[in-house]
């Protein structure tokens, strides 16, 4: 190890987990001392025998020294309401002296934990000390700290609610958020928790370019600021829009509350200084609510201390702080961070060049990848809360030691439910529940006597055979069977942040840390087709070790906005790089420029390309470069802006020594052995697995097929045996549905981050509005990423379609349609298909993706006309092609299509980058595919997917066994009084739904098609159901629709689009009509929700933007509806307001809450929206919109939600109402108000009485 330490003082290193808290020590002689303690600030133990009436003999106990835990509280497991004082500790009888007797009944052994009334930092440090013989009073130290103190707060809802004080128009923008729900098929949409409702708006205004157009009333706001205080209010954030621009606004705002009497101010601009303002309202907000507990939690570590600059914190991006300056988001992600930098110390040591981290502890798992450099990510998400912060890049997964394993409807489940610090585990002795860790130590993987806390197996068997009994499995069975879904869930954590970037993880070396990482690391990287781990000297405290081995640093960020211009930007890096190295100065350290980095992008568009350069007269090419590997072209006369600038600035390299492993070895033979101490393992020897590795704070597990051998500097390197490389071990039977279950899923996923990382559209790339699905060999949908339901359930429809038109498909053979009697929607929404084959020559799979282009023609910008009444009016259309036809491109056919229409797209350029983008998520999942049925087989492949539609299949039929021979019935009206009718016929497990009497196709464009339906009646089955199922065709296998002919819902189409009905609007409005119908009109399980996705487009020859608004959801009896999101068939984000007021000329006057509208009842409906635009041009608008006469109802007694309605408010105040479906032509000056309709309520609203 390298000491890091002033010649005259101890250093502490110390990483504050989620259990346990690892500590390091290093003396002013360069010795290293460890300790693990548990996070509460306690000491564990095992109380063996009662050898007095107030004395207890103990095992277990980590050395302590004589008499260091008197004072400390003992507590015993089972014995809540007990605790008592410990008085005396005889180090040599290992006997405990308490003040009080033990309760009668006490049955020892038993668990008991030792309180120290310390922060955990605070007591691992004296413990260290105390071991030596010293007074922590008697010695200098300073002390470096990662924490998840604030983390643990965020998560457990136990921070302090501060003022929030923003633009006036916007005081619920926390609780709209992005307008999406967290998950797809709640019943109740669930959407982040808002961390303060303590909100006061502000009259004051900047325009897009930080000019002031509404001055705030600072005597008012003095005013506010003192009425405040004397409520007791002392923590506030201000947040305005524009700020980035110009912060003069919330500087005085925050002068003015501090002079008021307020101790802690957060100025949201000082956060984040970038155009996006949702981000950086949350991270302030983030920020003031963790300020009390980081403060607390600090004093009370820097009170151990007599030097007031002794501590320094461990940030979210690898850089260590000064405490003055430390922030509390900068905390979230410090004790990952610190493992990833002395992983990522180590490895370089060890001399590997690319690697991937697993750093497996308590309650969770965190993997990063190193493929030159490490990834930065900002914002970051923590919980529901998102940091605007910079982080290093980390993905964590709930697998961890504690992570409860159970069987939930026959199939094994991991997590992400965890036992946590307390109770624990089950053989933590404290009744907890079974664990990853009780499963380890149930196999042999787990040493006994080096683990870090008392343990009990026989607790952990009780539990194994409490769930023998209760689910019928054997003990194999369940316990190879859950360590097998875990090593799954780690695998595909790691294929996310590499194989969706481009990065082979075979290529790397697996660095494996943490309490559990050695546990599993063998077995990840087998899925993984990793052939090396390196499980690094002290890996059970690694995280403490990366504190030792981090340097002070600082991140500066500089947003730029303009063309890349050498000169220019060199000025900007002098500034830059003075403020970091002043900074630096500040803390007492000097600084070198690192490494730098540039965010650049094409002018219009949202997301940037992160360039590493040197020379700022590189980067036009650099950019290029990088832009040609992701997208696979470059675009001819491509403009393009230099977003920001990012610079690195840090203290010295503190050097590792470098480890080297010896390239012979004798193989040394230890089978039948129950394993081997860590310290025995030679330099010059080599072992072979299976066994058992264990030190005082971690255990390896070496697999069948792996050796080990040690490093010069300790580290273990662990090779898998040449004939087992690229070996796929057989998957546990009972586990095979899980995992393959999960592998097809995360195939969707991937599919669906490599669409989102290359498209070029807002759309995509902003919005979400996109879908990936694998599907079997016969169409039918399979698996599918949780993305927006309205696609899903077409996606079967649509592929079947195209393989009557296609049937003899090749291998390279890429089809593309948009035409709704192909499966299709509405035309925005392209869709393209591609086969998988395997060893036949017929498919096995295939693989589709549908994404909504924000101009593919059309009489309107954005293409989504509320006026069109034939398809041709509604844009380009695709009748089935080949995109590429034996992997030959005909692109230009399709170029030549959208330029060459009767009403041609608009950006045809956009059109063809998202083709190209959805081209490179097909290709990406096809070799996925591909692997996997080289591993399994075309067999297995074809089997499991037949199982995972089976699955649902049955879940379905159980459900609809549930209503006998029942038949219910239902109508839902649009708002000109066209009906759709359905009945329900259920019978045996199977259901006929039966749309007959729905109204006759429209002349305008509300007409569905035969894919809409199917999308909405298996998303309504799948919420109906209720289980944890995947959405796929399965669902619909025990159901019959009857879609009467040339209905609204089953328009007739012509081969000529300019006689075929307009769809534009059936996608989205007559799709949620459905989802009211059959939730809340038939089957009555919900009030209806808004029942419409408010679409909103406007634009002109210069520009377009399209986007849908929320608004409330309905009630049902028990729990209220949710207010302002995005309800059951979409669920697309809505543009910042900011990046809405930069990118086109319009103003966004309000956006709020609209207060009364959900349906009153026992339990209320969800409000919906108010959203008011101030147009600057002259500007076209389309309203395609429903629920503006038909109130969305309630259910049960409960009334009905307000309808939605919207008016355009001309400059001399006149105001217009503008029908559900409408065109209008908006004049500079002009505004549009839209309210969105609330949702139905349930239960009779007197009963509240």
């Amino acid at each position: 190890m390298t000491t890091v330490v002033d010649k005259g003082a101890w250093s502490f290193y110390v990483d504050t987990g989620g259990t346990f808290t690892d500590c390091l020590g290093c003396s002013p002689d360069g010795k290293w001392f460890r300790a693990k303690v548990l996070s509460r600030g306690s000491l564990s133990a095992e109380a063996v025998e009662q050898t007095a009436d107030r004395t207890l003999k103990i095992s277990k106990t980590d050395n302590w020294p004589e008499d260091f835990p008197v004072g400390f509280t003992l507590k015993v497991a089972g014995e809540e309401n007990f605790s008592t004082r410990i008085t005396r500790w005889d180090a040599s009888s290992q006997e405990l002296i308490l003040q009080d007797s033990l309760p009668a009944g006490v049955d020892l052994p038993i668990a008991i934990e030792l309180e120290s009334g310390w922060e955990a930092p605070v007591l691992g440090m004296r413990l260290i000390l105390a071991r030596q013989g010293l007074d922590w009073k008697s010695i200098d130290a300073e002390m470096r700290l990662a924490t998840t103190r604030c983390t643990n707060a965020l998560l457990e809802g136990k921070g302090t609610e501060p003022v929030l004080l923003i633009t006036s128009g916007f005081g619920d923008l926390l609780e709209i958020g992005d307008q999406r729900r967290l998950g797809l098929f709640d019943l109740i949409p669930q959407k982040r928790k808002i961390l303060t409702q303590d909100i006061i708006e502000i009259d004051e205004r900047m325009d897009r370019d930080g000019l002031v157009l509404t001055p705030p009333n600072y005597k008012e706001i003095q005013e506010i600021a003192s009425d405040l205080v004397s409520s007791g209010k002392t923590i506030a954030v201000v947040s305005f829009l524009h700020s980035c621009r110009n912060p003069e606004h919330e500087l005085q705002v925050a002068q003015i509350l501090s002079e008021a009497g307020f101790r802690k101010v957060v100025v949201s601009s000082s956060i984040y200084n970038f155009p996006k303002w949702l981000p950086r309202l949350e991270s302030g907000v983030v920020e003031a609510y963790l300020s009390d507990v980081l403060d607390d939690y600090l004093d009370q570590v820097q009170d151990a201390f007599d030097q007031n600059d002794s501590l320094w914190v461990m940030s979210s991006a690898g850089g260590l702080q000064k405490r003055s300056k430390y922030r509390a988001i900068d905390s979230l992600l410090s004790g990952p961070a610190a493992g990833v930098v002395g992983a990522g110390s180590i490895a370089k040591s060890a001399g590997l060049e690319d690697f991937i981290n697993l750093d497996m502890g308590g309650t969770s798992t965190d993997v990063s990848r190193y493929s030159g450099n490490y990834g930065y990510q900002s914002p970051h998400q923590v919980g529901d809360a998102r940091i605007a912060s910079t982080a290093l890049k980390i993905e964590t997964v709930a697998a961890g030691g504690g992570s409860i394993c159970r069987v939930e409807n026959g199939l094994l489940r991991v997590g992400p439910e965890s036992a946590g610090a307390h109770p624990g585990p089950a053989c933590y002795g404290f009744g907890g529940p079974l664990c990853l860790t009780d499963i380890n130590l149930l196999l042999g993987r787990l040493s006994l006597d080096d683990f870090s806390t008392p343990v009990f197996p026989q607790a952990s068997r009780k539990r194994l055979d409490e769930m023998i009994l209760s689910s019928g499995k054997s003990t194999e069975d369940l316990l190879h069977g859950f360590l097998a879904v875990a090593n799954d869930a780690m695998a595909n954590a790691i294929r996310k942040i590499s194989i969706e970037e481009g990065y082979d993880p075979a290529n790397h070396a697996l660095v494996a840390f943490g309490g559990a990482g050695g546990q599993h690391a063998c077995g990840v990287a087998e899925l993984l087709g990793m052939d090396r781990v390196l499980l690094p000297k002290d890996s059970g405290l690694l995280s403490a070790y990366g504190l030792s081995c981090a340097r002070v640093e600082r991140l500066i960020d500089q947003p730029v906005l303009g063309n890349l211009v050498t000169e220019e930007i060199r000025g900007l890096e002098q500034g830059m790089i003075a403020r970091g190295k002043a900074e630096l100065e500040e803390m007492g350290e000097p600084g070198e420029v690192i490494e730098k980095r540039a965010f650049i992008r094409l002018v219009g568009q949202d997301s940037s390309l992160e360039i590493i350069y040197q020379e700022p007269e590189s980067l036009a090419s650099l950019y290029q470069k990088k832009f040609e590997q992701v997208f696979g072209y470059f675009p001819s006369h491509a403009k393009i802006e230099l977003y920001s600038l990012r610079i690195r600035i840090a203290s010295p390299t503190v050097l590792s020594q470098g480890e080297t492993f010896s390239c012979k070895g004798q193989l040394v033979n230890v089978s039948g052995t129950n394993g081997m101490d860590r310290t025995a393992i030679k330099p010059d020897q080599i072992y072979s697995g299976p066994l058992l590795v264990a030190d005082s704070f971690s255990t390896l597990w070496v697999a069948e097929g792996w050796t080990v051998r040690s490093g010069s500097q300790g580290s273990l390197l662990l090779e898998r045996n040449q004939e087992c490389q690229g070996v796929q071990k057989e998957m546990p039977a009972v586990a095979r549905r899980e995992l393959f279950s999960s592998r097809f899923l995360c195939l969707a996923e991937e599919m669906g981050t490599q669409l989102e990382r290359t498209a070029l559209s807002t759309n995509v790339r902003e919005r979400f509005d996109f879908s990936c699905a694998l599907l079997d060999e016969r169409g039918y949908l399979v698996a599918n990423a949780p993305h927006i339901p309205v696609h899903l359930g077409a996606m079967g429809v649509f592929t079947r379609s195209l393989m009557k038109e296609f049937p003899q498909l090749s291998k390279g053979d890429i089809l593309v349609a948009n035409h709704p009697a192909f499966g299709g929607s509405h035309l925005p929404d392209v869709s393209v298909l591609a086969p998988v084959f395997g060893d036949g020559g017929e498919p096995i799979c295939f693989l589709a993706n549908r994404a909504h282009h924000a101009e593919i023609g059309g009489v309107s910008p954005g293409s989504m006309p509320a006026g069109s009444s034939t398809l041709e009016q509604e844009g380009v259309v695709l009748f089935p092609q080949y995109l590429f036809e034996k992997g030959e491109s005909r692109m230009d056919q399709i170029e030549k299509l959208l330029q060459q229409a009767e009403y041609p797209s608009r950006q045809v350029s956009e059109n063809l980058a998202d083709l190209s983008a959805q081209v490179a998520s097909l290709r990406y999942g096809i070799d996925t595919m591909e692997q996997l049925i080289t591993e399994y087989g075309d067999n297995e492949i074809t089997q499991q997917m037949d199982a995972l539609r089976e699955e649902s299949s049955l879940s379905c039929r159980h459900f609809l066994e549930g209503f006998g021979d029942a038949v219910l019935s239902g109508s839902q009206s649009l708002d000109d009084g066209d009906r759709i009718e359905l009945q329900v016929s259920m019978q045996g497990g199977s259901a006929i739904f039966d749309f007959t009497g729905t109204a006759p196709a429209r002349d305008d464009n509300l007409n569905a098609t035969e894919a809409i339906v199917h999308s909405a009646v298996c998303y309504c089955l799948r919420i109906l159901i209720g289980s944890n199922l995947p959405l796929n065709e399965g669902l619909l296998e025990p159901v019959s629709l009857i879609l009467p002919a040339d209905s609204l819902l089953n328009p007739a189409f012509s081969s000529d689009a300019s006689q075929s009905p307009g769809v534009a609007g059936g996608n989205v409005e007559i799709s949620q009509r459905l989802v009211d119908l059959i939730l809340s009109t038939v089957f009555q399980e919900v009030a209806c929700s808004q029942g419409t996705m408010n679409n909103v487009t406007f634009g002109n020859d210069r520009f377009s933007h399209y986007e849908t608004l929320g608004g409330g959801s309905g009630a049902r009896v028990g729990q209220e509806g949710t207010s302002a999101v995005q309800v059951h068939m979409t669920n697309t984000a809505i543009t910042d307001p900011e990046i809405l007021e930069t990118r086109f000329p319009v103003r966004l006057v309000a956006f709020r809450r609209r207060v009364g509208s959900g349906g009153e009842g026992t339990w209320s409906g969800g409000d919906g929206i108010e959203r008011e635009y101030l147009f600057e041009e002259e500007t076209k608008l389309s309203l395609l919109t429903q629920s503006r006469v038909q109130a969305p109802q309630g259910i049960s007694g409960g009334e009905p939600g307000l309808c939605g309605e919207q008016f355009l408010i001309r400059k001399d105040g006149k105001q217009e109402v503008l029908s559900s479906l409408e065109q209008a032509i908006a004049y500079p000056g002009d505004r549009l108000l839209i309210r969105t309709p609330g949702g139905g309520g349930a239960g009779e609203a007197d009963l509240l009485a």
